[in-house]
């Protein structure tokens, strides 16, 4: 009859101790690979990778954690200097701008030679028109797009926001805000078109306007309204 040469144990036992021995040899394993990234690389392999750890490698956040941190950010983006502090952002009485808070305005974001005319009502344009000069044509970017925004901090839901006309353009900004016509140039450019004259002196008295009228453009006109005129008698036969 066979007999087993090993001593008899209980299951129980029996899977302690290999249970035992299985974390001995795990933990011999970790020791040992520990041990081996401490270990210098050899001359060539040294020379062409670079050892990392942990530390090194950039942290990872989780949906919840990147909100919490964009929260964060936007906090202290308005924890720092408000841009329109000392604005007055309450609506005018005749329009979104009262011409007064509009050129403090203009001032206070360094526009040069800030201009204001009263147009005669007869004209049924606009009650004022602003012109001032900015110092460059980021500078007159710039201006036009805070003038906008603080428009719409002052603004009424019925308020329409304006348009910056000629925002492309490089000398000369128009934004129209239903009681007055805001005009930002480059100082060249308000030499040459000279607003102030044409508006507070008249058409009849701006240089400009009264300069002899070219013969050729005047004949090429006369040519374009009478081609304009028979294309109209054809299409009406």
């Amino acid at each position: 009859m066979f007999r087993s040469v090993f001593p008899r144990i209980s299951y129980c036992r029996f899977a302690r101790i290999l249970q035992n021995s299985r974390g001995f040899s795990r933990t011999k394993v970790l020791r040992d690979e520990q041990s081996d990234s401490k270990k210098p690389l050899p001359g060539a392999v040294s020379q062409r990778y670079q050892v990392f750890d942990e530390s090194q490698s950039p942290q990872i956040f989780d949906v919840e954690e990147e909100r919490a941190r964009a929260e964060e950010e936007e906090e202290v983006e308005i924890a720092g200097p408000d841009p329109y502090d000392g604005i007055n952002l309450q609506r005018g009485k005749v329009g979104v701008f009262e011409i007064e808070d509009l050129a403090e305005l203009l001032r206070r974001e360094k526009g040069q030679d800030v201009f204001v005319i009263q147009v005669p009502r007869e004209f049924k344009y606009v009650d004022y028109i602003c012109i001032t000069t900015a110092l460059s044509v980021r500078h007159m970017r710039g201006l036009a797009e805070f003038v906008r925004k603080v428009y719409k901090l002052k603004r009424h839901p019925e308020d329409v926001i304006p348009k910056i006309e000629g925002i492309n353009c490089k000398d000369w900004i128009a934004m129209d805000m239903g009681n007055i016509a805001l005009h930002i140039f480059i100082a060249d450019a308000r030499r040459f078109y000279d607003l102030e004259s044409l508006w507070t002196v008249g058409a009849e008295f701006d240089p400009e306007c009264n300069k002899p009228v070219d013969p050729l453009l005047e004949m090429l006109e006369q040519q374009s309204s009478l081609l304009s005129g028979s294309t109209n008698n054809n299409v009406t036969k």
